[in-house]
């Protein structure tokens, strides 16, 4: 059985008339009557009361129709899955690990039949793009090349970690600026929002006892054993955890706040229909 053979049925059924079907299925008449005739033989069943100028379903058919547009509406809908993404496969760049841990599980629960792969590019540049890399590429760049549409993706911010038991515990928001006294631990990692926050951080080893690492099992270490207070952001905080008996608080300082943006390819629209979609559901 072909699915061409039940969508032609379904037409016939709707028609009501053979002749009327072939020409709304641009087929020709005897064309069609040789699929209804080998899905009958296949079924093993009459499928149609014929008449002299129309045929009508009979409780065979009727039957056959219900199952036929469940089974036609599957597949289509199988079918949208995949195309907006080849083979059913998205590739994806991201300059940071933040919006990549962060967005990837949460499109994949949504759309669970396309295939991610996901890669970081630190360097964040269009050309990755453009070389056709990825299909589409999470940046804090914006871009003024006229091939590729960008849209906000997501927005990212520095917050502090502390210790459930310190001064700042309570507070709803700090400002760096107007404190004095704090020991401070730092895990630099990797990426384009790190460069970004590279003269804040800079400003603050200079004014604060400030710990960095490169060894995040170190600094998971230190954090532990000295209680400190430390950075994570508003993306990270959703798949790290610093500990138990922390108070996660926003800060009120400037340049520490970042919009990521989605870059691609004009002629890639059609493909990543339902990335965009998904990116424009996120509340950044």
């Amino acid at each position: 059985m072909e699915l061409k053979q039940l969508r032609y049925f379904l037409v016939i059924s709707e028609c009501g008339n053979m002749s009327a079907a072939a020409e709304k299925l641009h087929i020709s008449q005897p064309a069609l009557s040789l699929a209804v005739k080998k899905l009958e033989e296949e079924l093993e069943v009459s499928l149609f009361k014929r008449t002299k100028n129309s045929i009508a379903l009979n409780n065979s058919g009727k039957l056959v129709q219900k199952y036929a547009k469940q089974i036609l509406l599957q597949t289509d809908k199988l079918k949208s899955e995949f195309l907006h993404s080849k083979n059913g496969l998205l590739s994806l760049g991201f300059c940071d690990p933040g919006p990549m841990r962060y967005a990837v599980p949460l499109f994949q629960k949504q759309y669970p039949n396309i295939n991610v792969t996901s890669q970081l590019f630190p360097a964040d540049n269009e050309n990755i793009l453009l070389n056709q890399d990825v299909d589409a590429m999470i940046s804090l760049n914006e871009t003024a090349c006229s091939d590729i549409i960008s849209i906000p993706f997501l927005q990212e911010e520095l917050m502090l970690s502390v210790p459930a038991n310190h001064r700042l515990a309570k507070q709803k928001s700090v400002c760096l600026h107007h404190e004095t006294n704090l020991d401070l631990a730092y895990y630099c990692g990797e990426g384009a929002y790190i460069r970004k926050l590279e003269p804040f951080m800079n400003w603050l080893q200079s004014k604060f006892n400030f710990q960095k690492f490169d060894d995040y099992f170190l600094f998971r270490q230190t954090l532990e054993a000295q209680n400190l207070v430390t950075f994570t952001t508003k993306l990270v905080q959703n798949y790290r955890h610093d500990g138990d008996n922390r108070v996660i608080i926003p800060l009120e300082d400037d340049g520490i706040k970042a919009t990521y943006n989605l870059l691609y390819l004009r002629k890639n629209q059609k493909k990543l229909a339902d990335f965009i979609s998904f990116a424009n559901s996120l509340k950044i």
